[in-house]
């Protein structure tokens, strides 16, 4: 229920003039999108992050090539700017297919009468739209969707295809979830009585925040009671578990399988790794990077890096690792003293 605009095409002299770049070369040439300097043809721009790619640059074959400043050995058209990594996504942006809301539903989608469908939605097939459920204008609503009762999914939000909402969630505005994505299942939460696990009812719910990301397959659990919350701006790779009762800050990043145990508190602009772990009710700082891998067993302050299991100071994590490269050849040298030591003694021994 979403068509797909053509093709977009524009001079290199325009894309110059969308990145405020200083073209270097004839602008003329028409180009359809971006490749890596190894992979794009004469329809298409390249770009240079790293002096490591300085050799491959020379045989480029694009149109034209983002660079921070002049490179000689280019026949290419060069586009000159401060920042390559902040031209790349306008340039990207301006390439990127874009999906538009019809504003249709499809025949096989089912709605229901008390829901609020705003203008220009998009409903793909075998979609459910619950009772009072509440959908902004221009969103996306892809095929085999499920928005449970009483839900709200804010303004120009996309989710794709088999995304689940369950009851009493909100989405804000301009999010993205992708494909089989869940929001708002029951949390791991039992007690044991009488040696066996019983849930707990999770009766809370799920708030995310505007320009909020969330990566295929990933799930968001509904908090025990009140509210789990993704903070504005916070984007969440694929197969990330957020468990209920967490509170993540804005614009945080989580890399894919990372995992946040039920009460966690992430503060704004946070790096989780993938594969990150944190363990319930651990209050992550503001600013605060968890490396790859690790587990998060204690409070992390500000702006801390820590790395391994036990996660601690990554720097000194680092250390440890340098030294456990040395530990095969450590323990030759330990075997070796033991010898002598013990060839030392059974002298002094013989000799009494």
């Amino acid at each position: 229920m979403a068509n797909q605009t053509k093709q977009t095409v524009l001079t290199v002299a325009e894309v110059a003039k969308q990145i405020n770049a200083h073209l270097l070369g004839n602008g003329g040439a028409e180009v359809t999108g971006v490749n890596s300097i190894e992979q794009a043809d004469p329809s298409q721009i390249s770009f240079v992050t790293s002096k490591r790619y300085g050799r491959k640059i020379a045989g480029t074959k694009a149109a034209a090539v983002i660079v921070t400043k002049q490179i000689d050995s280019v026949a290419a058209c060069q586009l000159v700017v401060e920042n390559v990594e902040a031209a790349l996504i306008t340039v990207l942006n301006l390439f990127a297919p874009k999906l538009t809301p019809t504003g249709g539903v499809h025949a096989t989608a089912v709605v229901e009468s008390s829901a609020v469908i705003g203008s220009d939605v998009s409903i793909g097939p075998a979609a459910y739209i619950g009772h009072g459920v509440k959908v902004g204008a221009g969103s996306i609503i892809g095929a085999g969707c499920v928005i449970g009762e009483n839900s709200v999914v804010g303004t120009n939000c996309r989710l794709d295809a088999n995304v689940v909402v369950y009851h009493n969630c909100s989405i804000g505005n301009n999010c993205i979830i992708q494909a089989n994505a869940t929001i708002g299942s029951v949390g791991f939460g039992y007690y044991i009585f009488d040696g066996r696990p019983k849930l707990i009812p999770h009766n809370g719910d799920v708030v995310i925040e505007d320009c909020v990301e969330i990566g295929a397959g990933s799930c968001v659990d509904r908090a025990k009671f009140g509210s789990t919350i993704i903070g504005a701006g916070t984007k969440i790779d694929n197969l990330v578990q957020i468990a209920h009762n967490v509170v993540i800050g804005k614009c945080c990043l989580i890399a894919g399988l990372a995992g946040l145990s039920g009460s966690c508190s992430v503060g704004d602009g946070v790096v989780l790794a993938g594969q990150a772990g944190v363990a319930d009710h651990i209050q992550v700082g503001d600013g605060a990077v968890i490396g790859a891998a690790s587990g998060v067993l204690g409070d992390i302050a500000d702006g801390r890096k820590v790395l391994g299991i036990p996660a601690i100071d990554a720097r000194k994590e680092l250390q440890i690792w340098a030294v456990k490269k040395q530990l095969p050849d450590m323990a030759k040298q330990l075997k070796d003293v033991i010898k002598r030591v013990n060839k030392l003694e059974a002298s002094e021994n013989n000799s009494k």
